[in-house]
């Protein structure tokens, strides 16, 4: 499937079913959740976002610090959508609630929209030991992988770059192919690691970048010969 201006349609999610969603992976994943809180709330559904690592804080939009349940309910009446999330001060950025906090946040809106992952802005990467923090009330899981890492060297565009050098046994120098991104969206050792039984879908970003979009029909053309559900689009358009 190829871009549509409705991710809520691109993704095939239905917030009914699946009303808690994780995003991983490579860099987008903060663009495609406001994207994905904003068609909500036109839809009239309230929604929470949150991570379980870190997330950049922007001031300008409705924040719960903690969780506290006042002001969650305060500003999903206001905005329609919060952010509900600690602070660390030391860092300036958004970090994890505990797991009961999570549960009541669930309760508290329509939708729970969590950033799972890490990536520091870097297209791809292939998790660590402790990556993702997929929290267990998840429906549905979204792997982000940005094609501008497509013909760039591993170590120059991989978030952990000797990671996906391993796990590609490539090395460092070598130009990303689309098979490279095909084999870490797929793989439970990669974007696909804690999924297990959940939903899961491949959304490749900043399809803008490439002239010709065949690379990226090919990926998505690949998941799917794997049973992985893969869309393109950019966030910036």
């Amino acid at each position: 499937m190829r871009f549509s201006g409705n991710y809520l349609e691109l993704l095939e999610i239905d917030p009914e079913e699946t009303p808690v969603i994780a995003v991983v992976g490579g860099g987008g994943k903060t663009s495609l959740i406001f994207r994905l809180a904003r068609e909500l709330a036109v839809r009239k559904k309230s929604v929470a976002v949150t991570t379980t690592t870190h997330m950049a804080f922007e001031p300008e939009r409705p924040f719960a610090l903690d969780g506290q349940e006042e002001l969650v309910k305060k500003n999903l009446r206001e905005y329609g959508y919060t952010i509900a999330a600690g602070f660390q001060r030391d860092s300036g950025k958004l970090c994890s609630l505990t797991e009961d906090r999570l549960l009541l946040l669930k309760d508290w809106c329509d939708v729970l929209l969590v950033e799972a992952d890490g990536s520091r802005g870097l297209p791809i990467k292939v998790p660590a030991a402790w990556e993702p923090v997929v929290p267990s009330i998840t429906g549905l899981v979204i792997g982000v992988a940005g094609l501008d890492c497509l013909g760039k060297a591993i170590g120059k565009t991989a978030h952990r770059a000797e990671l996906v050098s391993e796990f590609l046994k490539k090395s460092p120098d070598a130009p990303v192919t689309p098979e490279d991104v095909v084999k870490i969206a797929a793989s439970a050792e990669g974007l696909k690691k804690g999924v297990g039984n959940r939903a899961y879908r491949v959304y490749l970003n900043k399809a803008d970048v490439l002239t010709d979009l065949s690379p990226a029909q090919e990926i998505a053309e690949r998941l799917l010969e794997q049973k992985v559900a893969a869309v393109w689009g950019c966030l910036r358009k």
